[in-house]
């Protein structure tokens, strides 16, 4: 995997040569992008580009439009949850993050702007990158709202605001590799799996093993407890009782309890690993076998001991 990580200077070298000389506050934001390791979203446009048996170097300047685009959601997701005391808006102020984040979503469009392609897969790439912002924003506003609560509605919410991201960056990839429509849904569909297989286990994470405040303590409706509200078994009518009546955040322990007594986290491992079973089959169409397996190997190695885990 030597050629990927050959890439990365030069994706940094991008990031930086696009942050304005006169504010060297934006640059201290950014300062962990040129360090190593490189965030790992950064290898999926480039391993989408191989597997369809583009030229990788192709897909550099769409990495670091996308890994600057990604900073910017992870900030306005930070703002919205607020859980974590090293986020931005501890350091730097609510007025100040929000201004950053603005200023890096701008910063990814302007590296895109850069990008040497033709005149035509600009506008392709340009407009699929502003449709996945919408979709996001809409999905981030379902979120904000409330509007989960049902497996439908969590579904939905997901493939809107988290899952639609790392569809963009495969697909994205892809089409600096192909014009062949075939091979960038195919990568697009590998990104939506891989998308709500993340999604899952940072579910998961939210609540048996969190990093700041847990979804549970946010009064948040996640599918660890939807799956909680919709099989069968003894405890269910008090679940639905405490979600009812607002007691999540109150109650966390108590559903916390019921989850293990109904083997969640076995679940939520089967539902990643199919949707990891999607995505590798979204991809056998792939005419790269490196590029594929790359693929193949991102979203094999985000469980672990796989072995184990089948």
């Amino acid at each position: 995997m030597y050629w990927l990580k050959s890439l990365y200077p030069e994706i940094r070298e991008v990031l930086q040569d696009s942050i304005p000389e006169y504010w060297e506050g934006l640059r201290q934001v950014l300062g962990k992008l040129f360090e190593e390791p490189m965030l790992p979203e950064a290898a999926l446009p480039l391993v989408a580009c191989k597997a369809v048996n583009g030229n990788p170097k192709n897909a550099v300047h769409v990495t670091a439009a996308l890994i600057a685009l990604g900073v910017c959601l992870r900030i306005f997701d930070d703002l919205a949850d607020q859980d974590k005391a090293e986020d931005l808006w501890q350091l730097v102020g609510i007025p100040r993050a929000w201004n950053y984040a603005s200023a890096i979503h701008i910063l990814s469009f302007e590296i895109l702007s850069k990008a040497p392609l033709s005149s035509e897969l600009f506008r392709q790439v340009n407009q699929y990158c502003i449709d996945a912002f919408f979709r996001i924003a809409a999905g981030q506003d379902r979120d904000l709202a409330g509007a989960t609560r049902t497996i439908e509605d969590y579904w939905l919410t997901v493939e809107m605001k988290s899952a639609c991201f790392v569809t963009t960056a495969c697909a994205m990839g892809a089409m600096t590799g192909t014009d062949d429509p075939k091979l960038i849904q195919s990568c697009g569909v590998f990104g939506h799996h891989l998308g709500f297989a993340l999604q899952i286990f940072n579910d998961m994470e939210s609540i048996w093993q969190p990093k700041g405040v847990t979804d549970l303590q946010q009064g948040k409706v996640t599918l660890p407890l939807l799956y909680g509200l919709q099989v069968n078994h003894p405890r269910r009518d008090e679940l639905h009782s405490i979600v009812m009546a607002n007691e999540i955040a109150s109650r966390e322990n108590r559903i916390k309890d019921i989850l293990d007594q109904i083997d969640t986290r076995s679940f939520l491992i089967w539902a990643a690993l199919k949707e990891r079973e999607q995505a590798i089959a979204a991809i056998q169409i792939c005419p790269n076998i490196e590029g594929r397996q790359a693929l193949e190997a991102y979203i094999t190695g985000m469980f672990g001991d796989i072995d184990t885990l089948l």
